[in-house]
């Protein structure tokens, strides 16, 4: 479908369409049969977009509910990334894009893109802004969660970081590494729908905190890094979210041994003060420290710039395209070289206990 004018059709396109058999479309005037086809036409599309989710026939009413609010003030961010979709464009950067940004695959149109939006330490004493609030609350449980996450030595859960190699060389039989230098291990607690209720049964206090967090995204995890390991350059997958770091565990000497860069901003990392940054950005991460890991729990949050109605819309499609995803995937077998076989595999490898614990 070409590029539609989004001032023009955005009122066709969000309007829910009577097509009644009732009315005799001879009576209508000219203009009426075109705005009428055009109606019909621009169903079909949302109708074909939907199916690409593989909603059953509840859940696609439900969406269609959902996009009828699409003129809604509070729906606006939401409403550009429809249209974007619906014109095939959702994989094409926005022209505001910055340029370490449109690695990012998901970008919407109207969020504050800012790559750090907290910087953990070096903000000192100050109050984070209203949309962080929260941040106090989940770092004075710092020194509980540091002594669960401790208890967790000699325990299984944690497991090598893999991602699809989709054609890349740096991997192993797991998977693709994101390190060129060190190693990267990871103890989930939440991820896109698959189980790990035995990791979260050993963390209650800190799965306590996270369910306290406004706004959770629904991705959480505990990530180690061994003495002088380098995560290399990426980009997240969506706008749509902000990630914080809290570091749990992380060598103090010598400073900036542990740190951050989004984007062209550099942030050293504290123990127990947490960063906000915007992973959309092009980041990567060191621990230099020669002998000493790092620990740090991860977890995201919504962007605070969506509505209450844009993020239950953009969870409720998020869900069902996991769904779909996890079907596909499945089908495909244990040893597919896709997001959750790679996931499943990494699951049941030991990790080097010192490449964890240092």
């Amino acid at each position: 479908m070409a590029a539609l004018d989004a001032r023009a059709a955005l009122a066709d396109r969000v309007r829910a369409v009577d097509l009644s058999s009732d009315d005799d479309d001879e009576q209508l005037s000219p203009e009426q049969r075109a705005a009428r086809a055009r109606e019909a036409k621009i169903m079909a599309k949302m109708a074909s977009v939907l199916d690409e989710y593989c909603l059953s026939a509840i859940g696609k009413s439900v969406a269609q509910a959902y996009l009828r609010k699409l003129r809604d003030d509070d729906m606006e961010r939401v409403r550009h990334w429809w249209l974007r979709k619906l014109n095939g464009r959702e994989c094409v950067p926005p022209a505001s894009a910055a340029p370490t940004q449109r690695g990012c695959p998901e970008l919407l149109e109207g969020l504050r893109a800012a790559p750090v939006w907290w910087r953990g330490a070096a903000e000192g004493d100050a109050a984070p802004p209203e949309e962080l609030a929260w941040l106090r609350d989940v770092e004075a449980r710092v020194p509980e969660m540091r002594a669960e996450l401790l208890a967790l030595r000699g325990q299984r859960g944690f497991q090598p970081y893999r991602s699809p190699k989709a054609g890349g060389d740096r991997g192993d039989d797991l998977g693709k590494k994101s390190t060129d230098a060190g190693d990267w291990n990871v103890y989930y607690l939440e991820l896109h729908n698959m189980d790990f209720a035995e990791n979260r049964a050993r963390c209650p206090v800190t799965c306590d905190v996270l369910q306290a967090v406004p706004r959770r995204y629904g991705h959480a995890f505990f990530s180690a890094n061994a003495p002088k390991t380098h995560i290399t350059a990426h980009n997240g997958p969506t706008a749509k979210k902000l990630r914080c770091h809290l570091p749990l565990v992380c060598p103090a000497d010598p400073p900036g041994a542990c740190r951050l860069r989004v984007a062209d901003e550099f942030v050293s990392l504290a123990e127990g003060r947490a960063v906000v940054f915007d992973d959309s950005f092009n980041h990567e991460a060191w621990n230099d420290h020669a002998s000493a890991g790092r620990i740090v729990l991860i977890f995201d949050v919504w962007h605070p710039d969506l509505s209450p109605k844009e993020v239950k819309l953009l969870s409720f499609l998020q869900t069902a395209a996991m769904k779909r995803d996890k079907r596909i995937c499945d089908a495909q077998g244990v040893d597919a070289d896709n997001f959750y076989a790679v996931i499943d595999k990494a699951r049941a490898a030991t990790p080097d206990a010192a490449s964890i614990w240092a």
